[in-house]
């Protein structure tokens, strides 16, 4: 890409879909599941390399490592911690119903977690950074409540309300950067295409970060309704066949956050 850089950190902390070899012998999981369970293609969905400043993101899976959970957030009081219990679907991902042993998660953590944390504040250390965007994708209903309403094609957060005002805890990103950033994708995708802080208020890395060196982050997910077949097997890079829609969807959220004038 020609000309200047947007003063944008991406963060992509799920998109990854190598399990590390330390733990490949003690990890349970098929293929699929992992690929399933965590925020396939988004690596390829939220490619901006060449448009932002800085672009951070991970090759591990969600499934073996969250990123976007604090390091003391374990089994058995949440088995959807930064090391997990269970997949989204609830099958065991290790071979130890209990979990993966405090050796083996404090490897992962120093290695892997750690250093993903330590380039995004590396990366906020650049004076011209002015947001920071922590891209997801989501399952197009609520896995734990089929009665709930569909999920929109996309929820922006801020750790605030429905309307992106503050509510117990303080913003990670101002509510009228939400509400321009809520226009701006409504104006690729349509009206009424966008939520806030619905069904997700933001996860662990707007907390940490928001705010931090005067820096706004901001939760983007995305609807897998839009890319990723609901069923049959997916491969864990894009085929030539979905590649024109992957291609579109990272052009129109380029145009939108284009469309900030940050």
């Amino acid at each position: 890409m020609k000309g200047k850089k947007l003063p944008v950190i991406i963060s992509i902390p799920h998109g990854g879909t190598r399990v590390p070899k330390e733990v490949q012998g003690l990890f349970q999981l098929e293929e699929q599941e992992v690929l399933r369970d965590g925020d396939t293609w988004t690596r390829e969905i939220y490619d901006f390399k060449e448009a932002v400043l800085e672009l951070v993101e991970t090759q591990v899976p969600r499934a073996v490592l969250d990123l976007n959970r604090g390091i003391d957030d374990l089994p058995p009081e949440n088995f959807d911690g930064v090391v997990k219990t269970k997949s989204v679907f609830l099958n065991p991902v290790w071979e130890n119903p209990e979990g993966l042993g405090e050796e083996y998660r404090n490897l992962l953590i120093l290695k892997y977690y750690n250093p993903y944390y330590q380039k995004i504040s590396d990366a906020l250390n650049n004076p011209a950074i002015k947001l920071g965007i922590d891209c997801h994708s989501m399952l197009p209903e609520n896995p734990f409540d089929k009665t709930a309403e569909k999920r929109p094609l996309f929820c922006i957060s801020n750790r605030g309300g429905k309307g992106g005002e503050l509510l117990q805890e303080p913003l990670s990103a101002p509510t009228e950067l939400l509400d321009s950033f809520k226009e701006s994708l409504e104006g690729e995708f349509g009206k009424g295409s966008v939520k806030m802080n619905e069904p997700f208020s933001g996860g662990y890395i707007t907390r940490y970060f928001g705010m931090k060196k005067g820096v706004p982050w901001i939760q983007l997910e995305v609807n897998r309704c839009l890319y990723l077949p609901s069923e049959g097997p997916i491969t864990a890079v894009p085929e030539k066949k979905h590649r024109d829609v992957i291609e579109e969807l990272n052009q129109k959220i380029l145009k939108a956050i284009k469309g900030l004038n940050l």
